[in-house]
């Protein structure tokens, strides 16, 4: 990883102004807070020789909806370069998808708030697909993208997390809250499944800490 960044680029790409409260960090900014110069510059960035900045700048226009940033951050995962930039808080390990995988959903919700949510669903789809596989075998977390596929109804996606499911559910030790996760959603979806898989492993909804009242 590169050395500090300057100042200027650090205030453009993770300046939140004041008044917006409501946002954690600049990825959560409203569209009517994100003025089209800031814009502009954060793209420009995507030209920087530090991998670090482009990745950040990919990010973030991704966030805001910005599909010249979610073409570079595609980019980067279709070459296998989006490693080691984001540790996990508590557990230490390589969390960078995680974000990715937000990233991606977030720049669905922004084109479908202007219209274009069909075109954006094709757009995420192989993306996400590769990082959900990579997931399989991987410690971090994939559950941000599990409303669009309860809520909006995104049946695409449950062929792979059926394959996610079967693929983790060996392996409590490392993804236990993500087996869990993963069934609360495909009890929904499809029990009949879930109850399947099970009773193929020997093990109960209890043991993934699912509460069956």
């Amino acid at each position: 990883m590169s050395g500090l960044m300057n100042k200027e680029i650090s205030v453009l790409l993770h300046d939140v102004p004041t008044h917006a409260d409501y946002a954690c960090d600049a990825t959560d900014l409203d569209p009517e807070d994100i003025p089209e110069d800031r814009i502009e510059q954060v793209i420009n960035l995507l030209n920087s020789s530090d991998e670090n900045i482009v990745f950040e700048a990919a990010k973030l226009l991704t966030n805001w909806g910005q599909s010249s940033g979610f073409d570079a951050l595609v980019n980067l995962l279709n070459e296998n370069k989006l490693v080691g930039y984001i540790d996990h808080r508590l557990h230490g390990y390589d969390d960078t998808l995680q974000h990715v995988l937000s990233a991606f959903v977030r720049y669905w919700a922004f084109q479908a708030d202007l219209g274009f949510g069909e075109q954006a669903r094709i757009k995420i789809f192989h993306p996400i697909q590769k990082i959900i596989e990579i997931s399989n075998t991987e410690p971090f977390d994939i559950s941000r993208l599990f409303w669009l596929i309860d809520d909006e109804k995104y049946d695409e996606y449950i062929p792979l997390i059926k394959n996610h499911l079967i693929q983790i559910i060996d392996h409590p030790e490392l993804q236990f809250w993500k087996i869990h996760d993963a069934i609360e959603l495909m009890l929904k979806l499809e029990p009949e499944f879930v109850h399947n898989l099970l009773e193929e492993k020997g093990k109960t909804l209890e043991d993934f800490k699912i509460n069956t009242l």
